[in-house]
């Protein structure tokens, strides 16, 4: 079993997520890489969204957010249950796409949310970024429909807590 670890993101990781945003696979589907870099820098102090860098056998890979949407104002989000939070994530090391990395470690992840008390999790991929789609559909989230958030169209996806028990 392949051994996947997340660390807080520090100030001194602002460089990695950089070098990363760059990246055409990850600028593809996320806002401008100085905008996106801004926005997880201003996350480190902001008690609602925490990110983390994952790490594959102990090696920074990848970049996960949570967000606690309980509250969250936006109309696309209303009627989901207390307890739900949102995940954004993405493989900053291209070589490292394809290998099944994306569904295992938000699966892991997921896990520990769920053991924190979170009762759903939320993703809203692009409806266009299949890859994000079929990640997501293997990591058993289930689609809830197209719609349009306060970030523009998206497909709403959610992973239960119930659901989760056989992850």
């Amino acid at each position: 079993m392949t051994d996947y670890g997340f660390r807080p993101v520090t100030a001194a990781d602002l460089t990695l997520l950089a070098e990363w945003l760059e990246q055409p696979h990850v600028r593809r589907w996320w806002s401008e890489p100085e905008e996106a870099l801004v926005s997880i820098g201003e996350h480190l102090r902001d008690p609602l969204v925490e990110p983390y860098i994952v790490m594959l056998d102990g090696r920074d890979f990848a970049f996960i957010q949570v967000a606690d949407l309980d509250g969250e104002d936006d109309a696309a989000l209303d009627g989901q249950p207390q307890g739900t939070c949102g995940i954004d994530q993405f493989i900053g090391i291209e070589t490292l796409l394809g290998k099944g990395h994306g569904p295992a470690f938000m699966a892991d992840f997921c896990r520990k949310l769920f053991k924190k008390g979170k009762n759903r999790v939320l993703v809203d991929p692009h409806p266009d970024n299949i890859f994000a789609i079929r990640a997501y559909t293997k990591a058993g989230f289930q689609r809830l429909g197209e719609t349009n958030t306060n970030y523009g169209r998206a497909l709403l996806m959610a992973l239960d807590r119930q659901e989760n028990d056989r992850l």
